[in-house]
């Protein structure tokens, strides 16, 4: 009997132990879930304050209109290019996911954007990747989809609303579809046409300029059923730059100093890291690739948007590189607004232009192209008295004297800043050095405060090949007029590596011996974002023209220059 109630006592024990032990891992998975599903806070504590338009208040993001937009290079048309908060929250994620913003003072127009990835700016337009975006207004809600095969979206839906006040957007990715929810209401559904398979969220927000903006008073995400979530901040602005092979420590042990720069877009700066990491290593001197042209930087009269090259300027800072500003007078990359002017207006709208870019970067970029490209692609500018300049909207408005103009303006806007004229196709004999020497002859006897002249040096055919001595030849007659020179933009398109190597080999050897030639710069890294990429093309069809290749790996003519710098060395 007694052992009878000890084996009874023992089951109870046990059975006690096992029901504790089944609540204690109820409530644990109950607490797992919660917190795997609960909301992830995307504004407080995270840096807003970089995406152009936004300003952080006590209440939220206000989203300045900004309503950008690319005009492409053959001024075919407008594409626009709404701002990314690349330098702050995104989202690493598998499965489905909501989000849920919350908006005031949208009723004139209130745009978020999800990006899968990043849009990329080329030369003068936008390759579209996969995104979702929502227009907000107080009378609709519009929902587009882009999967990266175009620059227009693939699929738009359109729901009617009456919102006033504050409102509730949730945006959900749930088996398959998109749903768009309002205040509570379920609005609609879309397929999601796998956009968001890359399992990464960036964000960005618009207004409408129409309107004053919108008060983006919070943003929160959350991960759906079994789906996992994290929130990561932009990367640490400091590159490690100490391996002696570096291309820029190479060349600080020349007697002399000589800056290897490139050129530098803001979107892979900050969300490829593999590009970050050359840029900011690799090289000590940085040329803006777009985010000062006119049309980046002052989109509308009384509207300037230094962000991005803020943003550029504050990590190259942070290597210890020096900035060159490209650019401030062009034929292209204007907005609208500057070339529908009217002609008399034309003159104060460029020189107010360069002092208040100038004068924002002061003491912060050291040279500047002024004026970009002034000489003519047609033949007939050459011909019959003609002097070789490109009749642009700047030069009929304003005469040859739109150059001293704004050689004047810029010099006044920031006296230490060495000022560049900067044009292609001047490394060869012909009628465009010509027109160019002329040129600067003429500005040099109006004293027109010029310090330099940056030879593009771009190779986009075999025809174009740069013979080392002409050039040579070429930099020593600027030079005798009192003139520094720049190595400005040198890409080599082509796939023979010989060819490219060589190219890009023999103008850097030019440059380390002509004592003038004080900076030799890229113009960009990797082929995967190169200015070469055929423009407005789906699927993208790649240049090759750059020191790495799509797959962000070195080519030949990176270890020629590399051996150039080497070999001037041992050489001394």
């Amino acid at each position: 009997m007694r052992l009878n109630r000890q084996l009874l006592r023992s089951k109870f024990v046990y059975t006690g132990f096992l029901l504790g032990v089944l609540v204690v891992l109820s409530i644990l998975i109950f607490l797992q879930i919660n917190r795997g599903n609960s909301y992830i806070e995307l504004l407080s504590g995270h840096d807003w304050e970089y995406l152009s338009g936004a300003t952080v208040t006590t209440s939220g993001v206000k989203i300045g209109p900004l309503n950008q937009a690319i005009i492409h290079q053959d001024g075919s048309k407008a594409q626009l290019n709404p701002p990314v908060n690349v330098r702050g929250p995104h989202l690493a994620f598998s499965g489905d996911f909501e989000i849920k913003a919350s908006m005031q003072s949208m009723e004139d127009g209130a745009s978020l954007q999800l990006y899968s990835q990043v849009p990329i700016i080329y030369d003068e337009w936008r390759q579209e990747r996969p995104s979702l975006r929502v227009d907000v207004s107080g009378k609709s809600i519009e929902s587009r989809i882009w999967d990266g095969n175009s620059s227009t979206p693939m699929d738009i839906r359109t729901y009617s609303v009456n919102l006033k006040g504050d409102t509730v957007i949730n945006i959900k990715r749930q088996n398959g579809k998109i749903i768009i929810i309002a205040n509570g209401v379920i609005l609609g559904t879309m397929p999601d046409h796998n956009i968001f398979n890359d399992g990464t969220i960036w964000f960005g927000a618009d207004g409408n300029d129409k309107g004053d903006g919108w008060l983006l008073r919070d943003l929160q995400a959350r991960p759906l059923g079994n789906a996992t979530m994290k929130v990561l901040d932009a990367p640490s602005l400091a590159v490690d730059h100490n391996d002696p092979s570096l291309l820029r420590n190479l060349a600080d042990k020349l007697p002399r100093k000589l800056q290897i720069g490139t050129a530098i877009s803001a979107n892979p700066l900050f969300t490829d890291l593999r590009y970050q990491n050359i840029a900011m290593s690799q090289f000590n001197l940085i040329t803006l690739e777009s985010s000062l042209k006119a049309q980046f930087i002052h989109p509308a009269p009384n509207k300037y948007d230094f962000t991005d090259a803020d943003n550029i300027i504050a990590m190259a800072e942070a290597n210890g590189q020096t900035i060159h500003g490209h650019t401030l007078v062009f034929a292209k990359s204007n907005p609208s607004w500057m070339t529908d002017a009217p002609a008399t207006n034309l003159e104060k709208i460029m020189t107010e232009h360069i002092s208040g870019v100038v004068g924002h970067f002061k003491a912060r970029i050291a040279s500047w192209d002024v004026v970009n490209e002034p000489l003519s692609e047609k033949d007939e500018d050459y011909a019959n008295g003609n002097l070789g300049l490109r009749q642009h909207f700047w030069e009929k408005a304003i005469g040859e004297n739109y150059i001293d103009k704004a050689f004047i303006a810029a010099r006044a806007a920031d006296p230490a800043a060495k000022l560049y004229l900067n044009d292609y196709g001047i490394e060869h004999n012909g009628k465009r050095w010509d027109a160019l020497v002329a040129l600067l002859q003429r500005l040099k006897a109006r004293s027109v405060p010029i310090d330099g002249v940056g030879f593009e040096s771009h190779v986009y055919q075999t025809t174009d090949r740069i013979d080392p001595e002409i050039l040579r030849s070429h930099i020593q007659t600027l030079v005798a007029m009192g003139l520094s020179i720049r190595i400005s933009e040198i890409d080599v398109t082509g796939t023979d590596p010989h060819f490219q190597s060589d190219q890009y080999s023999g103008v850097l050897s030019v440059c380390i011996s002509e004592p003038n030639c004080t900076s030799y710069t890229t113009w960009g890294i990797s082929d995967l974002y190169g200015s070469t990429t055929i423009s407005d093309r789906y699927p993208l069809l790649l240049g090759t023209s750059l020191l790495w290749d799509k797959d962000m790996k070195p080519k030949p003519a990176y270890t020629a220059l590399q051996d150039v710098l080497k070999n001037s060395l041992t050489q001394l």
